[in-house]
């Protein structure tokens, strides 16, 4: 290979690369919205079709079901992210009866 050819070659690879990590981390977001924005969707279908006691009954159900199931690594993922939610909407209390940390938008 040609000596000038190659430093050329890197730098175009090392691009190629880098835009194919902005798309990707494009994509994954996009995902990820549009995840949220179903399961919020379906989340007040729920509520509206079947009421909230009913709705929530269902979600302890998946959760006991996710928490119990045969792969480690997905009952560590459900649980901490469950843990993660309590903090986020539940914050432990200090002491002095204020929360550790606000719950955040």
């Amino acid at each position: 290979m040609d000596q000038q050819y190659h430093p050329d070659l890197s730098a175009r690879l090392e691009k190629s690369f880098e835009e194919a990590d902005k798309a990707r981390e494009m994509l994954t977001e996009s995902m990820a919205n549009a995840l949220a924005t179903n399961c919020d969707l379906l989340h007040h279908g729920l509520v509206s079709a079947k009421g909230l006691e009913v709705t929530t009954e269902m979600y302890r159900y998946m959760l006991g079901k996710l928490l119990r199931n045969s792969s480690g690594e997905v009952r560590a993922q459900v649980l901490d992210s469950f843990n993660q939610s309590m903090e986020k909407f539940w914050p432990r209390k200090r002491a002095d009866g204020s929360d550790l940390a606000a719950p955040t938008q």
